[in-house]
């Protein structure tokens, strides 16, 4: 038969678009053909040469299809015998369905051919024949039978890519099997007696697997119609891999998460999310559409978090015998059984993070039982305070490598653990002291009756961290010149105190509160001071308190005593409201809002700042914005009020009324 030439009927832009793929994809997409076919066998092999893989051949023992049917099936686009179809032959589902398969080839190389040997039904024997194309006319394909021979005359195709585009990693056999067979180990489950082979390496998913997991999540509902929704999970033994794949109900992977999925330690996994909504959304085209198609986000979250969940248990399973042998050493910093799910959630952590540290310190297990106690002491401690802290211990202290410290960070921020530890005594008490000082700020019956020293200031004083980390009280309602004199001790500098400071109308001015910080620099002896001027709820901020403030920072830049001694000066003055004066003296152009006053000179930097406290609520609330996420931490107003009378009792006498008064109410 002489060779003929067809044309497919699209254009060849849109063929390019169709046959645009990842070269495993496309690989992928050979193998399903063959096994659409009826093959019990595909073989795919990597023909090397001097500059690396020349040619990739991929043979498949299926039914193939006739060169009568050829024609038909190569110049469609779309338009699959399969489409008509949900079984092959002998009973098994089918993959493809949209005909655009075979195209995927040119995503690999130049040059394409197909050799078709298909046995007719009649018995007669078969003809084989040739097909091929190029990528540059993938539009346009040429048909002309060919000689028998032992290979070509048995049933089934063979696929030759070559001329290929550049060496990909899929070529490795190692590499090509460690993204293949999770998307084909659920078929190979599904129908015994099938073989696909990689380079001559068979791909065996019961040997690879690990152990199974499978868990039914919460059923969808789209268009009216409810969905099951099927969560399965394989653990290898050897491979790495992290994802997430959408499957159609029949168990066929449709596309691939864009994500790996982190926070799950050293395990590798595929995780199979199937349901009868993905084939829906699929044949919407709304599965690439990923986040942004809300019920695909609702299930993808759902089964990540149930992903994490099943790996942070496995990594309590495989710890377990490292803790027993902690405990039988009386080295486990825990004696009594866990009783809140807060103290549950935190065990957990510090039993995954122990035993991973253990496995990337050597030192740890080698050291006598005296310093690997103390260890796991300290350990608990920064699991008990915060993550921020357990993070600190592991980049800073324990000098593990890059990736272990990549997973145990990533273990940290899970919602599922993480969220709840954040969730102890400490970071809760904030969030409701935060909604407790804002009933006693803006509610009209507590705000009239708050007086500033002996109340707002004394709760201020007990909770500096309000006004940024690391600040610790130096000045509590004192002098000028006590500022002057902490300020010396903070720069450990011994300096002549015999005159008190005075402001520049020779006034003593006493300081609400003075913090300091050492601020992070080259120079050990950096230090930042806050000094806080607070004003009750009820007196609004103008010319008045803007002139004391002012006078404070004066004095400080005007006294050769503080000049002497380089520091950074910030000076507030709170309250809940301003006045039109305060207002447009803390907006000028080329300063920050809030800014009344800066100056660098003589070594000293001074700022001063008019503040509100619905601003320093509103920052903090933000500063604290990814715990309460995570938590999903809703607080009750009552529940803030009483944690406030009852921890600050001294301060709120007379303040709090009864709270029978109070109209229940969310702060979230």
């Amino acid at each position: 038969m002489d060779k003929h030439i067809y044309k497919v009927k699209v254009q060849q832009d849109h063929l390019s678009k169709v046959a645009n793929s990842t070269p495993d994809k496309a690989l992928a997409e050979l193998i399903w053909n063959g096994l659409d076919a009826d093959a019990t066998r595909v073989d795919v092999t990597f023909t090397k040469g001097d500059l690396g893989t020349k040619e990739i051949v991929v043979r498949d023992n299926g039914t193939g299809f006739s060169i009568d049917k050829a024609e038909s099936f190569f110049s469609l686009l779309g338009g699959s015998w399969k489409f008509r179809k949900s079984k092959t032959n002998s009973g098994r589902y089918l993959h493809g369905k949209e005909g655009k398969g075979r195209f995927k080839a040119f995503s690999l190389g130049r040059y394409v051919e197909w050799k078709v040997c298909c046995k007719p039904d009649s018995g007669e024997a078969a003809e084989p024949f040739l097909l091929a194309a190029l990528a540059d006319s993938m539009n346009e394909f040429s048909i002309e039978k060919i000689n028998s021979n032992d290979e070509s005359s048995s049933q089934g195709v063979s696929v030759t890519i070559s001329e290929l585009y550049r060496e990909s990693n899929i070529f490795d056999p190692k590499t090509a099997i460690s993204k293949l067979l999770p998307i084909f180990s659920l078929y190979l489950r599904n129908y015994s007696g099938i073989t696909i082979s990689i380079a001559g390496i068979t791909l065996d998913s019961r040997d690879a697997i690990r152990k199974l997991h499978t868990e039914n999540l919460d059923k969808v509902t789209y268009s009216g119609k409810e969905h099951k929704v099927t969560l399965e999970i394989i653990e290898w033994n050897d491979l790495s891999n992290k994802e997430l794949w959408y499957c159609s109900a029949n168990e066929f992977p449709i596309e691939k998460y864009h994500r790996d999925v982190r926070g799950v330690g050293d395990f590798g996994f595929t995780a199979y999310l199937k349901s009868e909504l993905l084939d829906i959304l699929n044949g919407e085209n709304k599965i690439g559409l990923g986040d942004l198609e809300p019920h695909l986000k609702n299930i993808t979250e759902s089964a990540i978090k149930s992903i994490k969940e099943y790996f942070s248990q496995r990594a309590l399973e495989e710890g377990q015998e490292k803790i027993r042998k902690w405990k039988s050493e009386n080295v486990y910093p825990f004696t009594n059984k866990p009783a809140t799910p807060v103290e549950v959630a935190e065990r957990q952590v510090f039993d995954i993070v122990a035993v991973n540290l253990s496995e990337n310190i050597p030192s740890l297990e080698q050291a006598d039982k005296q310093s690997k106690a103390f260890q796991l002491r300290m350990l608990r401690h920064a699991v008990e305070n915060s993550p921020e802290d357990l993070q600190t211990v592991i980049t800073e202290v324990l000098n593990l490598p890059k990736q272990k410290i990549e997973q145990l960070s990533d273990l940290l921020r899970d919602v599922s653990l993480a969220g709840v530890i954040s969730a102890s005594k400490l970071v809760a008490d904030r969030l409701k002291f935060l909604t407790g000082l804002e009933f006693l700020l803006f509610e009209q019956d507590a705000k009239k009756n708050l007086k500033e020293r002996s109340q707002l200031h004394r709760i201020i004083t007990e909770n500096t961290w309000l006004f940024g980390h690391e600040f610790s009280v130096s000045v509590d309602d004192q002098s000028l010149t006590e500022v002057l004199r902490k300020h010396r001790e903070k720069k450990g500098i011994d300096i002549p105190i015999d005159e008190p400071v005075r402001r520049i109308d020779g006034s003593r001015g006493i300081v609400d509160l003075m913090l300091s910080r050492a601020i992070p620099s080259t120079h050990e002896d950096e230090i930042e001071h806050l000094v806080i001027e607070l004003k009750a709820p009820k007196v609004k901020i103008g010319e008045s308190e803007c002139s004391q403030i002012k006078s404070y920072a004066f004095a400080v830049t005007h006294d050769e005593r503080f000049t002497s001694l380089s520091a950074t000066w910030n000076f507030w003055v709170i309250s809940n409201e301003m006045d039109d004066y305060a207002r447009l003296e803390s907006n000028q152009d080329g300063r920050a809002r809030g800014i009344i006053y800066q100056s660098s000179k003589d070594g000293i930097k001074s700022t001063i700042w008019i503040k509100t406290w619905s601003q320093i609520v509103r920052e903090n609330k933000y500063r604290l914005k990814f715990i309460r996420d995570k938590l999903n931490y809703s607080i009750n107003r009552e529940d803030a009020i009483s944690h406030l009378r009852e921890t600050y009792a001294q301060f709120t006498k007379g303040v709090i009324v009864d709270e029978s008064h109070i109209e229940p109410k969310i702060v979230t």
